[in-house]
């Protein structure tokens, strides 16, 4: 029971994170604030309401509406906070309660559950759960503003980069296949890291090259470069490798269903999604694809 009651909580963060990265996505490429100005209705202007303010619900009892002057909200909102909801809480279960038994060389605690892992903090393994959530919401506000057909800042993938520097340095665990071809340890984590931006980002950069006239394929492309680099420095340069294989396959997918629905989907999407799976079943991909 305590582990449902705290991934429930967990999934509840992830859904009030979602909500933040809907504010990130509307007010960051506008140049707005996204700490200053509380929430308000693009239409008319008012504030949103504290009661109205909460993840899903808030949009469910409005029924899609403003309290104000009635205008529609979009359900994107609410599928936006239901996802990393939903997304915090899988990870809650998948990988924090088990001690990391997902990933290569987990578990990394002798007892699992909440209570052993979350509420006696064991750091090791409450590390990983937040920097792989951390991942999944950056690329999820890049995700969001390429939907829209803005360009990604600078400011996010910069500090998700910080993040991954800092990371590969301070808690070297964070990556589970460092790379083979280094024989120093001390800089295993910190190669991996370089090696896999680099992968994550050159098909896209060199298809900027090729589409420098075209600008909507180019800001796309540009945007598939710095998702590929920000989750390639997370994970490393192998589970970059098996991402990029998921990414593309689920990108394939999904082409083809918004193309029957005549609709579009960011390629973002998809890689969040490829992101998700590889981190739930990092251990058994690293054994069936690995070299």
């Amino acid at each position: 029971m305590l582990d449902l009651i705290s991934a429930l909580w967990l999934g509840f963060m992830g859904a009030c994170i979602g909500s933040f990265l809907n504010v990130v996505a509307y007010r960051m490429p506008r140049g707005m604030s996204v700490v200053w100005k509380p929430s308000h209705c693009p239409n008319c202007g008012h504030d949103i309401r504290a009661r109205d303010n909460l993840p899903v619900l808030g949009w469910l009892l409005l029924r899609g509406r403003c309290r104000d002057c009635r205008a529609a909200i979009s359900p994107r909102y609410a599928i936006v906070e239901a996802i990393m909801g939903a997304a915090f809480f899988l990870l809650a279960y998948v990988e924090l309660f088990s001690g990391a038994a997902n990933v290569p060389g987990g578990p990394f605690a002798e007892s699992t559950g909440a209570w052993n892992l979350l509420w006696n903090p064991n750091w090791q393994v409450l590390r990983i759960y937040i920097y792989h959530t951390l991942l999944l919401s950056v690329l999820m506000a890049m995700a969001l503003i390429d939907q829209d057909r803005q360009r990604v800042p600078l400011k996010i993938p910069l500090f998700a980069l910080a993040v991954a520097a800092y990371s590969s340095w301070a808690w070297r665990h964070l990556y589970f296949e460092r790379t083979r071809t280094i024989r120093v340890p001390q800089v295993k984590a910190q190669v991996d890291a370089v090696l896999g931006a680099v992968w994550g980002a050159s098909p896209w950069i060199i298809g900027v090259a090729y589409f420098r006239k075209k600008n909507v394929a180019k800001f796309t492309l540009e945007s598939m470069a710095i998702a590929g680099a920000t989750v390639g420095a997370f994970v490393g340069l192998r589970p970059m490798v098996r991402v990029t294989a998921l990414w593309l396959t689920a990108w394939l997918i999904a082409l083809a269903l918004c193309r029957f629905k005549r609709r579009r989907l960011t390629p973002l999407a998809s890689l969040w999604f490829a992101t998700l799976v590889h981190i739930c079943f990092w251990k058994p991909l690293a054994t069936m694809f690995s070299w």
